[in-house]
């Protein structure tokens, strides 16, 4: 071998010895580190992990290598990660950061930031990625300090009594606390973001405001300047303002404002007299506990409530139903998280009675957030809850009444439709309930009686008076009637309906009854009315009494034509001794009964006149040439007896007269 290829080879051998140093030293370093290196294929399963992965995962590199690199993430965090990983790719990434969470063998979770060298082949197609892993655990707890930390600033400063505001250069507002937000009448801060003092309420005092805000920015802070301030109420209070420049890296940006209402500190004092007085005479129970939750006071309210003269120094727990600790500690828990809680809580009197409480919680914190106590206020709901009960109870006798009630109801809206309906004891109904339940009435209803109820309601609506109609529904082979009765029910329509198919029955069977009795009755009057009585054989006789109307006159032809022809008489006789006022009409009446009779082969025979209506007869001209008058009944038998040539006999209305 010649000596140049020999120098040749022996300078490649030591290129290739320093790349293998090279290679070794950075070998060590990767396996040294506490960071973690990871290498994966295309499919994300580890083909290479340094030893700090026994610190990270809890696993040694061996059981590592071949697993995908999916499994020691946070299952929460694996599917945003497929995603990211899509993205990164379709995008053409080389490398990338990446923050998620990796589940230790221990259980322990650990917050990670990786950065990604990805790998593509010659397709430009995902060929695997290299990591290197930090564990940022330090820097989450630094977020979350940082979190807190603007959390209890912002909270601070909304909890200031003072009004807090910046503005930039231009006098434009880009914050302020929530008693400026209250003076301004504005419910969130960003009402009021990029807006001028010259659209707030404050407008007209807005040129001085914006003159001091010139001069601080150019001068220096101004301190306790005494001005006034019109709030959205349109009240003016008195401000003492301290304002200064608002700097960023030495670069006045704008100003910073604070001011208080200074307007009358007396006042402040009686408003917190007044609050305290409030409080004490509040009917809630109202108590304030330290953060091991030891009461360190309680308003009068709340003493009364459980019966003790105080409550200082009692334990929270001491007062709470052992059953219902748990829920104490849920408030507790929800307190600390920043809410505002409100739980049902049983409480333990000083008698041992318990009584319900409706309680809610805050947080009593310092300037600087730190927790000092609670405070809670509690009313007694023993009562509501029990009138609730009552309630509930009178509802279901009130149920059990309208269920007693046999009248088949239904609630309707305003236009018709069905709201509701109670069955009567049939339990019979035109149609099942989902037929008609939400429809209209003529929708569903015989056309006839849709009308009907639409009808009656409109009248209701334009009376406000009860409605009350009938109506008949065929319901299989039978017709119903029914009795309806139709109000309002606060803003919709009650109809109650009864069956009365059965009563109307009953009712026409006594109508026709009594129709019965009253034509019997009549016919029994009639009778009385125009008497007749059988003498003798041929002679019969027709004693009358009273009044004589055109009716009854009409009546005594009829019962007098009807006894000639039944007792086959010759002689009749009409007694009117018992009638005391004869007139033209009654002349006629017995004028003409007496031509009738005559015509039936019977001559009649009127007795009983008296002096005074033989003088009317007389008078008024009565042609009374077809009858035959006697003063008496007696004679006027005496004359009919001697007439017939026989002796008087006793007859019936089917029997033969025999002499005496």
């Amino acid at each position: 071998m010649q000596d140049s290829q020999v120098a040749i080879l022996q300078a490649e051998c030591e290129r290739l010895q320093a790349q293998v140093a090279e290679l070794t030293r950075f070998q060590r370093i990767v396996e040294d580190t506490d960071q973690l290196v990871t290498e994966v294929d295309s499919n994300g399963i580890f083909t290479y992990v340094n030893p700090a992965a026994e610190r990270f995962f809890g696993y040694p590199p061996q059981d590592c290598i071949g697993r995908s690199s999916l499994e020691f993430l946070h299952p929460d965090d694996r599917e945003r990660a497929q995603r990211a990983l899509g993205e990164w790719v379709q995008r053409g990434e080389r490398t990338v950061t990446v923050e998620n969470r990796v589940v230790h063998r221990s259980g322990a979770i650990f917050p990670i930031l990786w950065t990604i060298a990805i790998r593509y082949d010659n397709q430009r197609q995902f060929a695997g990625a290299t990591s290197i892993a930090h564990d940022i655990s330090h820097i989450q707890r630094l977020r979350h300090e940082l979190a807190e930390s603007r959390s209890m600033l912002r909270l601070i400063i909304d909890s200031l009594p003072q009004a807090v505001f910046w503005k930039d250069r231009d006098g434009r507002f880009l914050g302020c606390n929530q008693q400026l937000l209250r003076d301004a009448g504005l419910s969130s801060e960003a009402e009021i973001v990029g807006k001028t003092d010259f659209e707030m309420p404050w407008r007209d005092q807005a040129d001085a405001y914006r003159a001091d805000d010139q001069e601080v920015m150019c001068n220096g802070p101004k301190l306790n300047i005494e001005e006034p301030l019109t709030r959205s109420d349109g009240t003016t209070i008195w401000l003492r303002t301290s304002k200064l420049p608002l700097q960023r890296d030495g670069e006045v940006i704008g100003v910073l404002g604070m001011y208080e209402d200074v307007t009358d500190i007396k006042l402040q004092a009686e408003e917190l007299r007044t609050f305290k007085l409030l409080v004490e005479n509040a009917p809630d129970g109202i108590a304030i506990a330290d953060p091991h939750l030891v009461i360190t006071y309680n308003n009068p309210a709340l003493a009364k409530m459980l019966q003790y003269p105080s409550l200082v120094g009692k334990a929270v727990a001491e007062i709470v139903y052992p059953a219902d600790l748990p829920i104490l500690e849920q408030i507790a828990q929800q307190v600390m998280q920043g809410l505002t809680p409100r739980e049902t809580v049983r409480y333990v009197r000083s008698d041992g009675a318990l009584i319900t409480i409706q309680a809610s919680a805050l947080a009593l914190r310092d300037e600087h957030g730190n927790l000092t106590g609670y405070a809670s206020i509690n009313r007694d709901i023993t009562e509501q809850l029990q009138a609730e009960e009552n309630l509930r109870l009178s509802e279901r006798r009130k149920r059990a009444l309208l269920d007693a009630i046999p009248d088949l109801m239904f609630l309707l809206r305003p236009d018709g439709v069905f709201l509701d309906y109670k069955a009567d004891y049939s339990g019979e109904l035109l149609m099942p309930p989902e037929a008609f339940l939400g429809k209209r009435v003529d929708e569903v209803l015989p056309p006839p009686l849709a009308a009907q109820v639409l009808h009656h309601m409109d009248q209701l609506k334009r009376t406000n008076e009860m409605q009350q109609f009938d109506y008949q529904l065929i319901i299989g082979d039978q017709t119903l009637e029914y009795e309806a009765r139709m109000v309002f029910s606060d803003r919709d329509i009650l109809i109650l309906s009864r069956n009365v198919t059965e009563q109307r029955r009953i009712e026409r069977e006594r109508t026709e009854m009594q129709e019965q009795i009253i034509a019997a009755q009549q016919a029994t009057l009639r009778e009385l009315s125009t008497p007749l009585m059988p003498i003798a054989d041929g002679v019969i006789a027709m004693p009358l009494i009273g009044a004589i109307d055109t009716m009854r006159a009409q009546q005594i032809m009829e019962t007098l034509l009807n006894g000639v022809a039944e007792y086959r008489a010759q002689v009749a006789i009409i007694d009117i001794t018992g009638v005391k006022v004869v007139d033209t009409q009654v002349a006629g009446a017995l004028v003409r009964a007496a031509q009738a009779a005559r015509m039936l082969g019977a001559q009649v025979v009127l007795t009983g006149i008296s002096p005074e209506i033989a003088q009317t007869l007389v008078h008024i001209g009565a042609e009374l040439r077809d009858m035959t008058t006697r003063a008496t009944l007696q004679e006027g038998i005496d004359y009919a007896l001697k007439r017939r040539g026989t002796a008087p006999h006793v007859v019936g209305n089917n029997r033969q007269s025999r002499p005496r």
